[in-house]
């Protein structure tokens, strides 16, 4: 079953044509991958699922336009990471990680008790629950990030979107994000450069190439080597080490 739909989306800034004609389904219950080179639309994509854009009957959450679903109902539903996101430096982390339960939050009312409780599993999912009390202006790049990735499962939601989230994170941080991405078993759609992670712990992947869907479909059938060179302009080597599957440049 399929959660997000995208149907003959187009889009052009200035007559430049950004997205031409994207049709893409991601699956619910699974991780999908966004890959491309630069400049090939995977962010534009992005602002559309996230109801950043407007989609003109393009994108279906659920079989609903999602132009027509409310940003408070959406929000229940979808967390979102964006590629850049500005926080106040003074927030202290528990603060911000709280943030995610703010569309469950109570008008004119204080964050609950089970509120706290889910935000402190949140921090500890990403390992920071040692950082609760530091204010963002006390933290490197790749810490903020991994604040932003705990606010977004706070949120608890059933569709995760994120872009690029492994950018500034360490080798070690980037791996433990994706097994945490594994174990919260929802629905997530993730643009990634690297391409080791989407073949290890996507279950599929849609490439783009010049605002376009070049192809879709499981990742062990698209990330093959000699689609990644056309794609990309350089050879790969596709091979298997322990068990698992790594793709190299």
């Amino acid at each position: 079953m399929n959660i997000i739909e995208v149907k003959s989306l187009s889009y052009a800034i200035n007559g430049k044509k950004i997205l031409d004609n994207v049709n893409a389904v991601f699956a619910e219950g699974k991780i999908t991958a966004i890959i491309g080179a630069n400049g090939s639309g995977k962010s534009t994509l992005m602002s559309f699922l996230s109801k950043t854009r407007r989609s003109a009957n393009a994108v279906y959450f659920r079989g609903q336009d999602v132009d027509k679903i409310s940003a408070e109902h959406y929000a229940l539903q979808v967390s979102v990471l964006p590629q850049r996101q500005k926080m106040v430096a003074d927030f202290r982390v528990e603060d911000v990680v709280l943030m995610g339960r703010f569309p469950y939050k109570k008008k004119f009312r204080d964050y609950t008790a089970e509120d706290r409780k889910i935000s402190r599993r949140a921090m500890e999912s990403v390992g920071i629950i040692d950082m609760a009390k530091r204010k963002l202006s006390q933290m490197s790049g790749g810490e903020i990030q991994r604040v932003l990735i705990a606010k977004a499962l706070a949120q608890e939601p059933e569709l995760i979107l994120m872009d690029e989230p492994t950018n500034h994170l360490d080798v070690k941080y980037k791996l433990a994000l994706m097994k945490t991405l594994r174990a919260y078993g929802k629905t997530v759609i993730i643009v990634l450069h690297d391409l080791s992670l989407a073949i290890q712990y996507c279950d599929a992947v849609v490439v783009m190439v010049a605002g376009k869907v070049l192809t879709q479909g499981k990742t062990a059938e698209i990330m093959q080597p000699a689609l990644l060179e056309k794609i990309f302009g350089v050879p790969f080597v596709k091979f298997e080490r322990d068990g698992r599957t790594y793709i190299n440049y």
